[in-house]
């Protein structure tokens, strides 16, 4: 434990206060000095003795505060260092911001004019719809055999509601209508199946199915609706709706930090659309992030059928990083070289065609169709496996992916899923993204 400092200053006084005291009365009695003479020199001995004290005390103290000095000056570099350094994250955090601030204001851009396609898209099929409509209007009954109330209900500005036949009940233009109907009120709902890996049946990826809703509830399949939406020209509508839906369930797979993808159905018609697909494209400049987790598909028959026009809509898309799928294949004769120049990196075929057709779906034998595509850098799936029988013969052909009812049924996506979840729910990578 050091000295406290006025014990050390006492044990200095002590030091040349006693020896001037012995010198004094040294030259008393050993040399016969005069006693002033002795207490004088005592005294100069003890004076010489206080300075010399005095200018090592105040070397020590210099000592010390230069010291302080020291520490006091780096402090002061480290505060000054450390002000720097939070004025260079002041500025890198608002440039940051104001990055972040301007891609989220495109990406809103990019969609508002999306959904101003939508609804001029809407009002077209409207019409459309209405010309269809017209001819079968103008043979109804005469306007004087409607009653009053009749005549009542047509001056009125609302018009008076019919009620909804079922679907099978509906000839083309009342099912464009209800189609157009759930489009207008949002009746549309992603469900997703899940493609797993085999044997393991684990979930790797999934497929957004989009099925829309009647005023009733009763659900109006792709067989149903694409079959008057097409040659409607609502095909890119379904298709816009579709994608927001799946972009919806890719941020909350990269928020849970999942490397799980989404398949995403397009048609050719949105390919072709003059009106939709400009927009598609600027909407996913602005969402490049989203290639690693978005695939999106085409049929064969639109790979196929594909001319100048759609094969530049599927090179815009490559060239931001996105990657393809070709599905409902039923016959074996393509090129894997050049589809995957193409950027498609999937390629699913039936349980069916994989085991009941191996010698005239194509030229390529169905043993031998993973290990080609393998070569050229694409993944094989078989999808519509229904039943253990088909997936033990499937796995004699050494195929790793598989997708159908056997596997997981399409489900609705939850609600909370597309809803905002706290930070804390976000760190839940296994939870399910469809409703049970």
């Amino acid at each position: 434990m050091p000295m406290p400092l006025p014990l050390k200053h006492l044990a200095a006084t002590m030091l040349y206060a006693v020896p001037s005291i012995g010198l004094a009365y040294g030259l008393i009695h050993f040399f016969g000095f005069d006693p002033k003479l002795a207490a004088l020199g005592g005294l100069i001995a003890a004076l010489l003795g206080a300075e010399a004290h005095a200018a090592i005390s105040r070397s020590v103290e210099r000592k010390a505060v230069r010291k302080e000095l020291q520490e006091l000056t780096s402090l002061a570099a480290g505060l000054s260092r450390d002000l720097d350094d939070a004025a260079d994250k002041i500025v890198e955090l608002e440039e940051r911001f104001e990055r972040e601030t301007t891609e989220r204001m495109e990406r809103i851009f990019s969609e508002i004019r999306v959904v101003e396609s939508l609804v001029k898209r809407l009002a077209e099929t409207r019409e459309f719809s209405n010309a269809i409509a017209a001819p079968a209007a103008a043979e109804g009954p005469a306007p004087e055999a409607q009653t009053e109330s009749t005549q009542a209900l047509a001056d009125s500005d609302v018009p008076p509601p019919k009620p909804e036949k079922r679907l099978e009940d509906m000839d083309d233009s009342e099912l464009l209508d209800t189609i157009r109907r759930s489009l207008e009120t949002n009746r549309v709902d992603l469900y997703l199946q899940p493609v797993v890996s085999l044997p393991q049946r684990k979930t790797l990826y999934y497929e957004g199915l989009s099925r829309l809703r009647t005023d009733k509830g009763e659900l109006i399949m792709p067989r149903d609706y694409m079959r008057v939406a097409e040659p409607a020209g609502m095909m890119p509508t379904v298709d816009n709706i579709l994608l927001f839906r799946c972009i919806q369930v890719v941020r909350k797979l990269a928020q849970r930090n999942s490397k799980a993808g989404v398949f995403c159905n397009i048609s050719a018609f949105s390919l072709l659309d003059e009106d939709f697909f400009p927009q598609f494209i600027d909407y996913m400049q602005h969402n490049t992030d989203l290639a690693q987790h978005l695939i999106f598909e085409f049929s064969q028959m639109t790979v196929n059928g594909a001319g100048p026009v759609e094969r530049a809509s599927l090179e815009a898309l490559a060239e931001l990083g996105f990657r393809f799928s070709m599905d409902q294949v039923t016959n074996l004769r393509f090129d894997a070289a050049t589809l995957h120049d193409r950027n498609f990196r999937f390629i699913k075929v039936s349980a069916a065609t994989m085991l009941e057709g191996t010698h005239m779906a194509g030229d390529i034998h169905a043993a031998d169709l993973k290990e080609l595509l393998k070569r050229n850098g694409i993944q094989l799936i078989v999808d519509k496996v229904e039943n253990e029988r088909e997936v033990v013969d499937v796995l004699d052909y050494d195929v790793e992916l598989g997708q159908g009812y056997l596997f997981g049924e399409p489900r609705p996506v939850r609600e909370s899923v597309l809803a905002e979840e706290p930070a804390s729910a976000q760190k839940a990578p296994e939870m399910p993204l469809a409703a049970d």
